[in-house]
């Protein structure tokens, strides 16, 4: 069938000429190139598919790299077939032909954030020689994220104390947060990018989706942006305290199922690490209000949004021995 599929498209992913087809653009990428929905009317039948032009140009090749190398090692994970893609890696060209699932549902409820915590642990358990040097995420590891903020201490202390935090708090966040060696924990194959837009269901199943940001990176990360990572660029609920426990719990349980559990002050570290991220999101936020960058509704939401998830972490960490 694939075969078929080649004789259908040109090397630049065109539909060639003379073939019925339709095209629908769903979402435009990060360099402005469009993802489309392309679908080939011929011989009394419709057949569909996903054109997925190079979105970020240090992700070329990976998604294919990520078929061959990782998904055949995590079989039980559901991530969409790549048929055909560019020959050449040139960025200005490259694109791959995706299966198309139909409507995917995405979804930020706390059961299917669950659902997607429990297979999280597949590719966690993978060795993180398995990647190639250079496979890197799009957000600075913890300790770059450290360094920022240390190197803008006033600017935090006030920001912290604007938004209504206390000196325990600050003096925390001092000792604890900003100046821990030890707040990324295990390193571990993060996908890297799994946000809540990048999981979904179809009506049979849970699907896994845009792998180009596979990387090595702390146990935290692929949860912290299931669970707690907000942006301008879309509205998230803040999950209650009680549903991140019972996200977090979800994966631990996975996690022990398959023999590898976690340490005991996993919970707690977890908090630890999303406070951080968070607090340095609140930061990047707050520099965006002020030269008026982006939307300014969206970046109030998501400041909202941002800070709530603060308080959260905080007030758990401060329920659980914060001094």
């Amino acid at each position: 069938m694939e075969r078929q599929f080649e004789q259908w498209f040109t090397e630049t992913g065109e539909v060639r000429d003379g073939i019925a087809h339709e095209r629908e653009v769903i979402y435009t990428g990060r360099n402005g190139h469009q993802v489309e929905r392309v679908r080939v009317l011929t011989d009394g039948s419709v057949y569909s598919f996903i054109f997925k032009p190079l979105t970020n140009d240090t992700s070329i090749g990976k998604e294919i790299w990520v078929q061959t190398h990782i998904l055949p090692k995590i079989a039980e994970v559901r991530v969409p077939r790549i048929y055909l893609y560019a020959a050449e890696e040139r960025p200005e060209h490259y694109w791959i032909l995706v299966e198309d699932m139909g409507v995917l549902k995405h979804s930020f409820h706390p059961d299917t954030l669950k659902e997607a915590a429990a297979v999280i642990p597949l590719w966690h358990a993978l060795p993180t020689d398995l990647l190639p040097a250079g496979f890197e995420g799009h957000t600075p590891r913890a300790r770059s994220i450290q360094e920022s903020l240390l190197a803008n201490q006033e600017r935090i202390v006030a920001m912290l104390n604007n938004n209504g935090f206390d000196e325990k708090d600050v003096a925390y966040y001092h000792r604890e947060l900003a100046s821990s060696e030890q707040i990324e924990g295990d390193i571990v194959l993060s996908h890297g990018d799994l946000y809540p837009l990048n999981v979904a269901r179809t009506e049979q199943e849970l699907v896994i989706i845009d792998w180009e940001y596979i990387h090595n990176n702390s146990v935290y990360w692929d949860l912290f942006c299931l669970i707690d990572i907000t942006s301008p660029m879309y509205r998230r609920e803040v999950v209650s305290p009680d549903a991140r426990l019972d996200i977090l719990e979800s994966y631990v349980q996975a996690r022990a199922k398959r023999d590898t559990p976690v340490g005991e002050d996993f919970m707690r570290s977890y908090h630890k690490y999303a406070a951080l991220y968070s607090i340095w999101v609140l930061m990047l936020i707050e520099g965006d209000l002020a030269q008026d960058k982006f939307d300014r509704v969206s970046l109030l939401q998501q400041h909202e949004e941002t800070l709530e998830i603060i308080k959260q972490t905080l007030g758990f960490l401060r329920s659980n021995g914060l001094k």
